[in-house]
C-alpha cells in the first residue's frame, strides 16, 4: 500500500529479485510535471561513469544506489516492493517530490511529479569499491 503524498497509477512487476536498499541497479527513469511534460536533463546523474540520457534528455539510463541520497522521498518509498524487471509509474506529491525549492530551470517549486521507473539489472559495484 503507497504511503500518504504516493500514488501509483500503473505497476508492471517484474520477474526478477526483490530490489532492496543500498543495493545498485541500472534503472531507466523518466519524469514528468503533472501537466505532461517531460523533465529534460542537460546531462546523465548517477554513477557517471555508466550514465545516459536518451529521449532528448527525458530518459536517464543509469546506476543508482537505491538511498535517500540518491532517491527523493517519494521515489524512495514508491519503489518498495519491486522486482528487477519491473516498472512503476508514480504520482508523488510536492513534498515528497523536489518541495519548496524545485530544481531551477527543470522543476518549479512545489511541482507534482508523475515519475517512472524501471529495473532492469542489479549491478555489481564490489569491483569498483
Amino acid at each position: 500500500m503507497p504511503r500518504p503524498g504516493i500514488r501509483i497509477l500503473s505497476d508492471t512487476p517484474g520477474t526478477g529479485a526483490e530490489v532492496e536498499r543500498q543495493h545498485v541497479y541500472q534503472v531507466r527513469l523518466n519524469l514528468w510535471l503533472n501537466q505532461g511534460e517531460p523533465v529534460r536533463w542537460d546531462h546523465p546523474w548517477g554513477l557517471i561513469d555508466r550514465a545516459r540520457l536518451e529521449d532528448d534528455g527525458a530518459t536517464l539510463v543509469t546506476d543508482l544506489r537505491i538511498d535517500r541520497e540518491n532517491l527523493f522521498a517519494g521515489l524512495f518509498q514508491g519503489i518498495e516492493g519491486m522486482r528487477i524487471g519491473g516498472r512503476r509509474k508514480l504520482k508523488i506529491s510536492p513534498h515528497l517530490a523536489y518541495g519548496e525549492k524545485g530544481i531551477p530551470g527543470k522543476v518549479p517549486a512545489q511541482a507534482v511529479i508523475i515519475a517512472e521507473i524501471e529495473f532492469i539489472e542489479e549491478r555489481d559495484t564490489s569491483a569498483s569499491s
